[in-house]
């Protein structure tokens, strides 16, 4: 099935070379969960993240439905 990734700030050097722009249409097995996706990327594992499939907030065993659109940026703090 297809869902698309976007992948903000430094995130986006994990886009394969070539990538136009922050996005990617890629096809995934049905029963694929957010993070198993992320992980294909070679995101850090183990550093605070924001992921939205659908512009909505998501969790990394979230399954994932054709045409979804997944969004993730590391966590960033502010004052």
């Amino acid at each position: 099935m297809k869902v698309q990734v976007k992948l903000f700030a430094t995130y986006r050097s994990h886009l394969p070379p070539g990538t136009a722009g922050s996005a990617l249409d890629v096809q995934v097995p049905v029963g694929t969960r957010v993070g198993d996706l992320l992980h294909q990327f070679g995101l850090p594992q183990n550093e605070s993240r924001v992921i939205l499939v659908n512009g909505l907030g998501a969790q990394e065993d979230q399954v994932l439905q054709e045409n979804d659109v997944i969004a993730a940026f590391p966590a960033m703090a502010g004052g």
